[in-house]
């Protein structure tokens, strides 16, 4: 067991959920410096220097290792470690790269650059999916393009040659939700939908990468056909894109639950009652909410692209409640095959066994 200093400069959604259970799950022993959830483009510049002092002013022992994550900046980890101390072998989780992350906005590249600052100081770069990883590569190649003077070459092969791939921890849902899964998808398997309702869950943040008019115009064109009805989870913000409210406007009769579940167990509750999970991201780097509807026995109404392809058996791949066949037989158990990597214990030892490679 070796003792893990781990960093999270942004210790909110997804990335809390990974340090804690990771933690949880890991057989290494972790002490986690973190900052809050907010001003994230503060956070990448200047965070390290935050944390590092917290280090020094909590007198922490020295570690075998240091993790950070990607709204970390690694290499001003390594810069700001005591001396003594910027030897230790440092892994770096990449939840997500700034370089493919879809904004509203022009964004300065210098977030990918501090990105690509990390990945090459560090010892270990692990990306939580291949289409992660693929499209940092594409997107620094692209971004060096433009300069007509770097002296950089082969960048994209010394990332790849720093770099490997392993999914997030997931937990599965609780027992007593998942056993009561087993007539459920044995019933839906292998028949059409039509007379019953069909129940759809769009787990997602309530923000524009999410895809909300994709949702509306879904809804639009299927909620009466295909009788559908719609749980929509997942985080909301001050600002509510309009495609969301005036989905809330247009389809309320057809609403079961609309909002932030208030605990887990509420929201794998709601997730037990769902027939399909529909995702209208424009980028997904993983999709923890997907998995653990899929875990609760959802079918997925997913796109074919981004992260989705990594995390769907071919027999998986571009199916809806449209479809005018039957399911494929013994889906959800090709599904759960597929996705057992991504359990919470066999994702945590192959990360664990992925930061003893560099100790």
């Amino acid at each position: 067991m070796a003792s893990i200093l781990a960093f999270e400069s942004f210790d909110g959604g997804s990335h809390k959920q990974f340090r804690e259970t990771i933690t949880k799950h890991s057989s290494h022993e972790w002490s986690w410096v973190t900052r809050p959830p907010r001003s994230w483009k503060w956070r990448m510049a200047v965070s390290a220097l935050e944390m590092v002092d917290e280090v020094k002013q909590q007198g922490i022992t020295k570690p075998d290792a240091i993790f950070c994550t990607s709204l970390t900046d690694a290499a001003a980890i390594r810069a700001a470690l005591p001396r003594g101390w910027r030897d230790f072998p440092i892994v770096l989780y990449m939840h997500e790269n700034q370089v493919a992350y879809p904004t509203n906005d022009a964004r300065d590249a210098s977030f990918a650059f501090t990105n690509l600052h990390s990945v090459l100081t560090a010892d270990l770069t692990i990306f939580n999916s291949k289409w992660n990883l693929d499209s940092f590569i594409s997107g620094i190649e692209a971004l060096l393009e433009k300069s007509w003077d770097t002296t950089l070459k082969d960048i994209g092969n010394r990332i790849r040659e720093n770099s490997t791939v392993a999914w997030v921890p997931v937990e599965l849902p609780p027992d007593e939700l998942a056993n009561s899964r087993v007539l459920h998808n044995s019933d839906n398997e292998g028949r059409t939908f039509g007379s019953e309702p069909t129940r759809i869950v769009w787990p997602h943040r309530w923000e524009h990468d999410k895809g909300p008019e994709e949702l509306l115009a879904l809804a639009r064109k299927h909620s009466h056909d295909l009788n559908l009805r719609w749980i929509i989870l997942g985080e909301q913000y001050k600002q509510v894109p309009s495609a969301i409210l005036q989905f809330k406007s247009e389809f309320t009769d057809r609403i079961d639950h609309m909002g932030f579940a208030k605990s887990k167990g509420e929201y794998w509750q709601w997730l037990s009652k769902a027939d399909w999970v529909l995702s209208t991201a424009n980028h997904e780097f993983f999709g923890i909410a997907v998995i653990e509807a899929l875990f609760a026995g959802c079918l997925p109404w997913l796109p074919d692209k981004l992260s989705y392809r990594e995390l769907l058996p071919a027999c998986a791949r571009g199916l809806s409640p449209g479809l005018p066949k039957g399911l494929p037989k013994k889906l959800t158990s090709e599904i759960n095959a597929h996705l057992r990597m991504a359990q919470a214990p066999q994702a945590s030892k192959r990360i664990d066994s992925l930061i003893s490679s560099v100790l």
